[in-house]
């Protein structure tokens, strides 16, 4: 008898295990950013567990100046719903109004699990923090400048090649001593980046691209106390993806064309994980015009690090108001 109750103890703490420690939820996207003029989106959730059991969930928004409908439902495997959120900018209760950058959650709960969707009126800052579990393979983020709060709107495709080939390309080497590339545009071309123009495009060894070199900067911080995110923030820069090109594993190359310049990375090895079989390969296209096309092909998905856009704060510091973006929204 008692091993039988040891048995069965031994079924119910399997069975706990796997649908407490298995997401049953996929919410997409990661985030939302309201634009200036909006007041209504949506998001989905979807059934995506290992059980035919059906789960039921509660919506609930974490601010009265949000609405959600539905607020309840109950999903059965493979199951899909589209939230509809409605932010009430005019929103005002006694001393209480609604403020100018606003940020609240949407709690969505269900008996085996909790999500806390993070809502923004602040700019997108289309910047990630990745643990692992990067989903940008094989996809090409275009940035073009709209005039909007966040003065660029991203759009994100499929893709299966680079869209410029790297042929007569421009070999860049590293070492300890040189670990920044200073590239000029030649033929008085300008690279435009949050509505300033530069000649002049500094390339590291480190996965990322700055429109000045920061490294003529004065520390306001200690080097120790700089966080990845600040130091992202502190100059116009793109963080592509962390990689480690100290030692010329692999190819990075530019190449100038008629209408823009284009950056290639390939075969890199990832930044703290050098001798990973995974290797990284991407690509940057600067249009004169001002868009920008960032195309990534194989990457190694158990990267870490900070990849997106910065204008540059000119400080150690995170903007205000900042969220992480969800670059590739479609794919969760």
């Amino acid at each position: 008898m008692k091993i039988r109750i040891k048995a069965q103890q031994l079924l119910v703490l399997l069975l706990l295990t796997f649908f407490f420690g298995c997401k049953q939820l996929v919410i997409t996207p990661k985030t939302i950013h309201f634009d200036p003029e909006e007041n209504l989106t949506t998001f989905e959730i979807t059934h995506q567990g290992n059980t035919d059991t059906k789960i039921a969930i509660t919506i609930n928004p974490s601010k009265p100046w949000l609405e959600v409908t539905p607020n309840e439902a109950i999903l059965g495997k493979n199951d899909k719903i589209s939230v509809q959120v409605y932010l009430n900018r005019l929103y005002s209760q006694t001393e209480k109004a609604y403020p100018e950058y606003a940020t609240a959650n949407i709690n969505i709960k269900s008996f085996f699990e909790s999500y806390s969707l993070p809502i923004t009126t602040a700019p997108n800052y289309f910047t990630e923090i990745f643990d692992k579990n990067i989903d940008l393979a094989y996809k090409s983020l275009s940035f073009m400048p709209d005039n909007s709060l966040s003065f660029y709107k991203l759009t994100t495709n499929n893709i299966t090649n680079f869209p410029t080939k790297s042929e007569e390309k421009n070999i860049i080497n590293f070492s300890l001593f040189k670990n920044v590339y200073k590239l000029q545009i030649a033929d008085s071309k300008k690279a435009l980046f949050y509505g300033q123009s530069y000649d002049t495009l500094y390339i590291s060894y480190a996965g990322w691209i700055e429109f000045q070199s920061s490294e003529l900067s004065s520390k306001t911080k200690s080097e120790e106390d700089i966080t990845d995110l600040e130091r992202h923030f502190y100059s116009p820069r793109i963080s592509i993806f962390p990689i480690n090109n100290i030692n010329n594993i692999g190819t990075i190359s530019y190449v100038q064309l008629q209408n823009r310049i284009v950056i290639s990375y390939e075969n890199v090895p990832t930044y703290q994980n050098e001798n990973n079989e995974a290797k990284n390969t991407f690509q940057i296209e600067f249009y004169f015009t001002g868009k920008i096309n960032i195309n990534y092909l194989n990457i190694d998905t158990n990267a870490t690090g900070v990849i997106g856009l910065s204008y540059g704060t000119g400080e150690y510091i995170i903007p205000p108001g900042f969220l992480p973006s969800d670059l590739v929204p479609s794919s969760h």
